[in-house]
């Protein structure tokens, strides 16, 4: 449950089609335990429905992240635009349960108070967002180059200290080394 909810009680009084636009700040929405999705903005369009309604959010803010090759933290900008159906539980008139379920696999609700919780939305869609390996803006745009070294390991006559599994291995990186030399030659 997040803060993020907008009341569509007098929307499902209307007919099929109303729609209601919202727009939206809010200061921090926590993602998980340590991240925080900052400076939200965006705006929220929801449609009358047969079994509640349909939203269309976009929205931005800021994750901090941390840079896989510096280490070093930096403000990730995001961006999630969506469109999700939300189905009432309670019917608006009578105020009894609604038994019939949704036909999809795992659903939005709306809750007994006809609130849409868009920041529960929000927050899944920003988490999908969110890069696996992500790289600070100063570090983007540099190529990484990798090298196989093997200066640190023994000479080839000495292989007591390498374990046997690794000498495929090893005979690779003494590959790559030779093929580094020819071309620099």
């Amino acid at each position: 449950m997040t803060i993020l909810k907008f009341n569509v009680a007098q929307l499902l009084r209307e007919d099929i089609g109303s729609k209601r636009h919202y727009t939206f700040n809010e200061d921090v929405l926590p993602l998980d335990e340590t991240l925080r999705l900052r400076a939200i903005a965006g705006v929220a369009d929801f449609i009358r429905t047969a079994s509640g309604i349909f939203a269309h959010v976009k929205a931005q803010g800021q994750v901090r992240l941390v840079c896989v090759r510096s280490l070093d933290e930096f403000d990730y900008p995001i961006t999630v635009q969506f469109a999700e159906e939300m189905h009432s539980v309670v019917d608006v008139f009578t105020g009894a349960q609604i038994r019939q379920k949704p036909i999809e696999e795992d659903p939005f609700y709306l809750d007994e108070n006809h609130m849409a919780d868009v920041g529960e939305l929000i927050r899944e869609y920003t988490l999908l967002e969110i890069p696996m390996n992500p790289v600070s803006e100063a570090y983007r745009d540099q190529p990484v180059s990798y090298t196989v070294e093997s200066d640190d390991l023994p000479d080839e006559g000495d292989d007591e200290g390498i374990d046997e599994r690794l000498r495929v291995l090893r005979e690779w990186a003494n590959r790559q080394n030779d093929n580094e030399k020819t071309r620099s030659d």
